[in-house]
């Protein structure tokens, strides 16, 4: 099941700040920031249940995720995954002269996959490395 025509959100949470506390290659950052949040609505439609893997597909990259119900909305058609190594893969890289990359408003698409895991940030950099 998939999702076509999303609109992908970045930024930072709090999770995502208590979780690197403990460091950027804790399991608990894993938690924190390899998610995807999605619309209650939306969520019901891919007929799965939270934390089941999606990946998710812009025109900058793809990534795998762990899929969840967003706790704000609703927000039919929009996604969020906080920013991080997950979040990176997919965003617009162009800084428009500002040193900064798009965070926000990339077109996006969420598949639920069968196979594959939620890379830990080692091993997401490790395939940039042999990439």
């Amino acid at each position: 099941m998939s999702l076509e025509n999303l609109i992908l959100l970045t930024g930072r949470t709090i999770n995502q700040g208590v979780a690197l506390e403990g460091g950027k290659t804790t399991k608990e950052n894993v938690r924190a920031a390899g998610i995807c949040a999605i619309d209650k609505d939306d969520f019901k439609k891919l007929d799965s249940i939270v934390g089941t893997p999606v990946k998710i597909t812009t025109d900058f990259g793809e990534v795998v995720v762990y899929s969840t119900i967003s706790e704000e909305g609703p927000h039919p058609g929009i996604i969020f995954i906080p920013m991080g190594p997950w979040a990176n893969q997919l965003v617009n890289p162009d800084s428009q002269s500002c040193g900064t990359p798009t965070y926000k408003g990339m077109k996006a698409k969420l598949e639920i996959i069968q196979t594959g895991k939620v890379l830990d940030a080692l091993e997401l950099i490790k395939t940039l490395k042999e990439a």
